[in-house]
């Protein structure tokens, strides 16, 4: 059995979707375990409506706590042998888990397929390691531990591809190793953003066997205005700091130089998002000078800039860090607003 774990928080407007999405799946031994989260919409009588039809549907309420602590309730009701993770704005095709089970042997312990971005009006595919199918065994999947730490595909890095493989959506999980070494979700009020992350870096820890589907079975709604990621953060920087001490300290656990030398590379472009979050603020020009001026001067990713290797990025991210490197300020905060604008079309 799948169980399938669906956080709910005011989307009523696109629950219908990844329900019907679930409920359709062509591999019918699944479980489907929703967790509303306060919401304050039409999200809960539209759960109960669809639980009504569907035994497999299991709807619990809580107040709102946030993503983590629905995420982690969810976990703890959950039966069957593989887990999987659901934004309540997504969806899936309805043969993925038909797809994944087929490859789903005991000693497999992730399935991971990349996904497609959904706008308005366009589609954006996004490709984790190739478009090919691969198994990782053994020594194998420190190629995984790497990727999900720093984007880095064929010898070079793509800041812009730096989350796309930390997602909790996507992949396929085995229960037993979430629920033995009791692996939990921190709240978003600790670390700001980055849960997938660290959840995952935990998680990928215990991976012996892995395997790469390249077909495209997740639709992550990018149009969704009232998703958590559109909203500046007043307080990120102060969380991603906890966020990055956690993350260290889980590194420091594999025990692997290797991995340990990537993560100054996390670090290093991290300065993309954090930069971005301020140009998000409606402070004055001045203030978000002085907030990139600080993220510039942290003593933690300025080592990071100093490590990363420049000649391994595309040419117009390579300016942008040397001008991070020197702490020209002006310079990236310029090039951070562009980012904005095209992000923002």
């Amino acid at each position: 059995m799948i169980s399938i774990i669906v956080p709910v928080y005011n989307v009523e407007a696109y629950l219908p979707q990844c329900l019907d999405s679930l409920i359709g799946q062509t591999y019918k031994d699944i479980e489907i375990i929703c967790v509303n989260d306060g919401a304050t919409d039409g999200s809960l009588k539209i759960l109960e409506e669809y639980a009504a039809k569907d035994d497999r549907i299991h709807v619990f309420t809580q107040d709102n706590q946030g993503v983590s602590a629905a995420r982690n309730l969810a976990i703890d009701k959950t039966h069957g042998e593989w887990m999987m993770f659901v934004d309540s704005d997504d969806w899936m095709d309805l043969d993925v888990c038909e797809k994944l089970m087929e490859k789903a042997t005991p000693d497999l312990n992730l399935a991971f397929f990349p996904y497609i971005r959904e706008f308005n009006n366009s589609s954006e595919p996004k490709y984790i390691l190739g478009n090919q199918e691969k198994t990782f065994v053994g020594k194998e999947c420190e190629e995984l531990q790497i990727r999900l730490i720093a984007p880095i595909e064929d010898g070079k890095i793509y800041p812009d591809k730096l989350n796309s493989f930390t997602t909790l959506w996507g992949k396929l999980y085995k229960t037993d190793i979430i629920k033995e070494n009791k692996l939990t979700f921190i709240p978003l009020k600790e670390i700001g953003t980055g849960e997938d992350l660290l959840f995952n870096v935990q998680y990928f820890k215990f991976i012996t066997k892995a395997i790469l589907f390249p077909s495209i079975y997740y639709h992550y709604r990018k149009n969704n205005v009232t998703s958590v990621t559109k909203l500046y953060k007043a307080d990120l920087y102060e969380k991603w700091e906890n966020l990055a001490s956690l993350v260290k300290v889980e590194i420091l656990k594999y025990r692997n130089p290797i991995i340990e030398a990537f993560l100054h590379y996390r670090t290093a472009l991290s300065i993309v998002g954090l930069g971005i979050n301020e140009t998000f603020s409606n402070n004055s020009i001045c203030k978000k000078h002085k907030a990139i001026n600080r993220i510039l001067k942290n003593t933690n990713i300025h080592t990071a800039l100093l490590k990363l290797p420049l000649n391994s990025l595309p040419l117009h991210w390579k300016i942008f860090f040397t001008l991070a490197k020197y702490r020209l300020s002006i310079g990236v905060m310029t090039a951070l607003q562009a980012i904005k604008f095209i992000i923002s079309r």
